[in-house]
C-alpha cells in the first residue's frame, strides 16, 4: 500500500518526458579520489540509456511513474530535464532540495527550472545554445530541444544545469557528486547487473491484482485480496489458504471482515467484520480451520476508525479501537469480558501500555495538543486517572531538530514495569534544548529518576538499562540507578544504523565506510560478533527481521531479493527477484514479488 502510494505521488510530481536510443558522451577522467561504480553506488541515481521507468536512486530500484525517454541526436544524448532534476535530488546528501521546473504555456519554449535549498535557478531556451546559470551565461554545443512535446537537454548541459556530475558508462547515466573510477575492475564487475535491472521490460503487478501476506501457520499461507466493485466506489477483503504444492482456496467468514488490520497471538487470527450493521471482533483458529466470535464491538464500525491492536495479558484480552482519522481521533482500550467490551481508558493515541494487577499504566501521545503530563495510571475497577511522572515532561517519545528548524517527534512504545516503577524515554517539554533521556518513574506520583541521559532507544535486560546514545549511536548501558554509563561493546566508536532485540540479544547494523555490515552483541557474555556483510545497495535504512534461525533482510539493489544470514554468520541468496512485501514468521518468509503475481514462501 505505502509502495503503490509513493509510485503515484511520483506519477504526480513528474509530469514531463522523451524518446530512447543509443549514444557515446566522453566522460570526465576521474582523479586519485574516485570511487568504483561498487563503493559509490548507494551515493548515486542511475538510468540506462534505454529507459525503462526504472531507476536505482541511492541504492534503491524504484519505478518511477510518467513515460520518461532518453533521445540520441546528432551523436548527443539528450534527456528530459524534469526527469533529471529529480533524479538528482536523490543523490549523495540528506536535502538536495527539489528542483522546481516553471513552465509558461505563453511563452511554451522558456524554460526556468530553480531549487531553492541550493540557491540555484537555471534558464534555457528550445533551440537556442546559450543557458543562464545562476545569471551567468553558458555556451551549448547542442541547443535543448523539444520532442514530443517535452523539453530535453543534452546529458553533459544538464549536469552544468543541476550542478552534478553526469558520467556515461556503456550506456548507464550516472548522476551525483562522486567522481567514479570508471574503468576500476569493481566498477566493470557490477555494471551489467545494474544494467539487467534497470532494463527490466516487466511492469509492476497491477494494484487489483496485489495480495497481502497475513501470517503463515506450517505449511499454510494466509493472505488477502482486495476486491474493488462499482468502479471503486466500494471495496472487499477476501481471505485466502494456500498449501504448499496446492491451489489457493478462499476462506468464507461472516459479514464484510477486514483483515488487514488483524493480529495474530498464538494458533488464533483476531480481525473485526462486520453483520448486519453489526460490527464485531473475531477470531479464525489457524489449527482447527474454523471461525468463533468473540465479541460485539457496540457503537463502534470500521468505517469510523480502525483495530489498533489486539493483546493478551495472561487469560484477559483487550482489545484497543480507533476512532477517526489521525488528526481528530483517538484510541479507546477495552477488555473483553463474557462477549462484551468494557472501557478501560480512552487516549489521543495510545503509545505505551502494561498492567499490574487492577492497574493499567499508559503513555498518550497527543501531538495536536498538550503534549506534556501524558504518563498516566487508570484503576480498572473503578476508571480512576492519576497522572505519573514529573509535571511538564512528556514521556513514551522523543524529540528532534529537523534540519530546516523544525521539531519532529517519534513514539517509542517501550513503557516497563519492574520491582514497582516505570521505565520509559522522554524529555522536558518547557525546555527545548533538554535531551531526551531514559527515566525511572514512580509509579504511584509525581517523580522520576533520570538514568541515562542522550538516549533514543532503550531496553531493560536484568539489572542493566541498554541504550542507544542519540549523539554517537553507540549502544551504552548503565544500572537500574543510573551511574556512569558505559559503552555494551568492546568496539566503542560503533554507529548503530538498524537495531533489533531477539532472546535478549541484540542484532545491529553499522556503515563501514564501503558496506553495511551486521553484528550480534549477547549481553550475558559481554560478547560481540561480526556476521556478515550485507548485499550492495543495503544503506543505514536497511531493515531487518531475525527469528530463530537468523536474520532475514531484503535487498533492493542491483542483486535483489531475500538474503539470510545464520547465528554463526554464513549468509544465503534465498530469492532472486525484487520484493515487494515481506513477512517474517517463525514458519520462514512470506513474499510478495514487484514484478510478478502470486504470494511465496521461503526458509
Amino acid at each position: 500500500m505505502k509502495k503503490k502510494l509513493m509510485l503515484l505521488l511520483l506519477t504526480a510530481c513528474l509530469g514531463l518526458g522523451t524518446a530512447g536510443v543509443h549514444a557515446a558522451e566522453k566522460a570526465d577522467t576521474a582523479g586519485s579520489n574516485s570511487k568504483s561504480l561498487k563503493d559509490a553506488f548507494s551515493e548515486l541515481a542511475i538510468i540506462p540509456y534505454d529507459y525503462q521507468g526504472k531507476a536505482f536512486m541511492q541504492g534503491q530500484k524504484t519505478d518511477i511513474g510518467g513515460d520518461y525517454e532518453v533521445v540520441q541526436r546528432n551523436g548527443r544524448v539528450l534527456v528530459p530535464i524534469r526527469l533529471m532534476g529529480y533524479l538528482a535530488e536523490h543523490t549523495t546528501g540528506s536535502d538536495q532540495g527539489y528542483w522546481d521546473v516553471v513552465w509558461n504555456a505563453k511563452t511554451p519554449d522558456d524554460v526556468l527550472i530553480q531549487n531553492l535549498t541550493l540557491k540555484r535557478t537555471v534558464k534555457f531556451k528550445v533551440d537556442s545554445t546559450t543557458m543562464v546559470v545562476n545569471g551567468k551565461s553558458v555556451k551549448l554545443d547542442v541547443p535543448p530541444k523539444k520532442i514530443g512535446g517535452r523539453v530535453m537537454l543534452p546529458l553533459r548541459d544538464a549536469a552544468t544545469a543541476l550542478g552534478k556530475r553526469i558520467d556515461w558508462l556503456d550506456g548507464l547515466i550516472l548522476i551525483g557528486d562522486t567522481a567514479l573510477d570508471l574503468k576500476h575492475p569493481q566498477t566493470l564487475a557490477v555494471k551489467d547487473s545494474i544494467r539487467t535491472q534497470l532494463t527490466d521490460r516487466r511492469k509492476r503487478v497491477d494494484y487489483d491484482h496485489l495480495s497481502t501476506p497475513l501470517t503463515q501457520f506450517g505449511t499454510d499461507v494466509y493472505y488477502l485480496k482486495t476486491v474493488y466493485r462499482d468502479n471503486g466506489a466500494s471495496m472487499e477483503e477476501q481471505l485466502f489458504r494456500q498449501t504448499a504444492g496446492k491451489k489457493a482456496t478462499r476462506i468464507e467468514v461472516p459479514g464484510k471482515p477486514v483483515f488487514h488490520s488483524g493480529k495474530r497471538i498464538g494458533d488464533e487470527f483476531y480481525y473485526v467484520s462486520t453483520v448486519s450493521k453489526q460490527a464485531y471482533l473475531y477470531a479464525y483458529d489457524l489449527k482447527k480451520q474454523q471461525t468463533r466470535k468473540i465479541a460485539a464491538l457496540g457503537d463502534w464500525r470500521p468505517e469510523d476508525g480502525w483495530l489498533t491492536d489486539v493483546r493478551k495479558w495472561e487469560n484477559d484480552l483487550f482489545v484497543n479501537l480507533h476512532v477517526g482519522d489521525l488528526t481528530m481521533g483517538g484510541d479507546t482500550l477495552y477488555q473483553v469480558k463474557n462477549g462484551t467490551l468494557k472501557e478501560v481508558l480512552s487516549a489521543k493515541e495510545l503509545v505505551g501500555f502494561t498492567r499490574d494487577q487492577g492497574a493499567v499504566y499508559y503513555t498518550d501521545f497527543r501531538f495536536m495538543g498538550k503534549t506534556e503530563d501524558n504518563l498516566s495510571r487508570v484503576d480498572a475497577t473503578t476508571g480512576k486517572v492519576t497522572p505519573l511522572g514529573e509535571p511538564g515532561y512528556v514521556y513514551g517519545a522523543t524529540r528532534s531538530v529537523e534540519d530546516q528548524g523544525g521539531i519532529g517527534f517519534s513514539i517509542d512504545s517501550t513503557l516497563v514495569l519492574k520491582d514497582g516503577a516505570l521505565y520509559a524515554i522522554g524529555f522536558n517539554n518547557s525546555d527545548p534544548k533538554d535531551a531526551n533521556a531514559v527515566y525511572r518513574i514512580d509509579s504511584t506520583g509525581r517523580k522520576h529518576v533520570k538514568l541515562a541521559a542522550d538516549a533514543r532507544q532503550f531496553w531493560l535486560i536484568g539489572e542493566r538499562i541498554y541504550y542507544l546514545e542519540e549523539s554517537s549511536g553507540r549502544l551504552m548501558q548503565t544500572g537500574l540507578n543510573g551511574g556512569e554509563p558505559e559503552s555494551a561493546t568492546a568496539a566503542s566508536s560503533r554507529k548503530i544504523a538498524q537495531i533489533r532485540m531477539y532472546g535478549s540479544v541484540f542484532y545491529y547494523t553499522v556503515n563501514s565506510g564501503k558496506e553495511m555490515k551486521l553484528f550480534r552483541f549477547d549481553p550475558a557474555s559481554g560478547q560481540e560478533q561480526e556476521l556478515a556483510s550485507l548485499a550492495s545497495g543495503a544503506t543505514a535504512d536497511t531493515t531487518f527481521e531475525v527469528n530463530s534461525s537468523g536474520v532475514y533482510y531484503v535487498s533492493y539493489g542491483y542483486e535483489p531479493g531475500i538474503y539470510h544470514i545464520a547465528p554463526g554468520g554464513k549468509q544465503r541468496r534465498l530469492s532472486k527477484d525484487s520484493v515487494d512485501q515481506f513477512l517474517l514468521t517463525d514458519s520462514g518468509v512470506v513474499y510478495t514479488l514487484v514484478y510478478k503475481e502470486g504470494v511465496f514462501t521461503v526458509k
